[in-house]
């Protein structure tokens, strides 16, 4: 893939690479959306972002194809996004325009998935004291959705395929996803038994297979049967109740 790379970025690499996450703060800079799907036949798309501060922010946005570490110059995706940096004033909002280049040939039978970024800058204070500042960024995913598909993903959840093993005490699932889109779940559970989900082990791309460890015992009862909850496009949940294989 030929890298797409932003013009030479107002922030220095040091804030880019501590973007925290602090528990007692919060973002003011909200992305509409927690997920964003871009049809193949689509020149452009939004994206609406919305400052719910009390002060302006600059907002820097890029796009990346999976690596969580690049930044607006070092970041490889085959779109364009404007304004890549953008000034916010309070309670105010700003749409980015996100293209897809054409220079690199996606797939057309399955979903592609990259991530669109956006870092909102702490204003700088002009009272001569130190105080500590926190870039926030938020990280979303952006599906690239060739119109051939014809399901929708709450469609495309029901047609996962599950399998209930056990192996020297441990109960696990094993995961089929044989559909062309990627599915994002948000809870799995067999009984009382459920699976620890984490950003990694959640999402199964199109035709993979996982295999995902039980906290809990399962009984006889339990084992016909299994229930999840899956994220569709809109970033609701879908509960799903799926018979398991033999």
């Amino acid at each position: 893939m030929k890298p797409f790379i932003f013009s030479r970025c107002v922030l220095s690499g040091l804030v880019l690479a501590c973007c925290l996450f602090a528990p007692q703060t919060q973002a003011a800079i909200v992305i509409n959306g927690t997920r964003v799907i871009y049809p193949s036949d689509q020149k452009e798309i939004s994206v609406k972002l919305d400052n719910n501060g009390e002060s302006p922010l600059l907002v820097q946005s890029w796009i990346d194809d999976g690596d969580a570490r690049a930044t607006p110059d070092t970041a490889r995706a085959p779109f364009v996004l404007t304004p890549p940096i953008a000034r916010i004033e309070s309670r105010k909002g700003q749409t980015l325009r996100v293209r897809f280049t054409g220079q690199e040939s996606l797939p057309q039978d399955k979903e592609s998935i990259f991530w669109l970024n956006v870092l909102e800058v702490p204003p700088s204070s002009d009272d001569g004291q130190n105080k500590l500042k926190i870039a926030f960024r938020s990280r979303v995913k952006l599906f690239y959705r060739p119109v051939a598909l014809q399901l929708d993903t709450a469609q495309a959840a029901q047609k996962m395929q599950w399998r209930l093993t056990k192996n020297a005490g441990t109960w696990a699932l094993e995961g089929n996803n044989p559909t062309p889109y990627y599915l994002s779940l948000s809870s799995i559970k067999v009984g009382s038994a459920s699976a620890e989900l984490d950003l990694i082990n959640s999402m199964f791309a199109p035709g993979e297979h996982k295999t995902l460890p039980l906290k809990g015992a399962v009984d006889a009862s339990e084992s016909k049967q299994m229930k999840f909850s899956a994220i569709n496009d809109y970033g609701g949940i879908n509960a799903v109740t799926l018979p398991l294989a033999p």
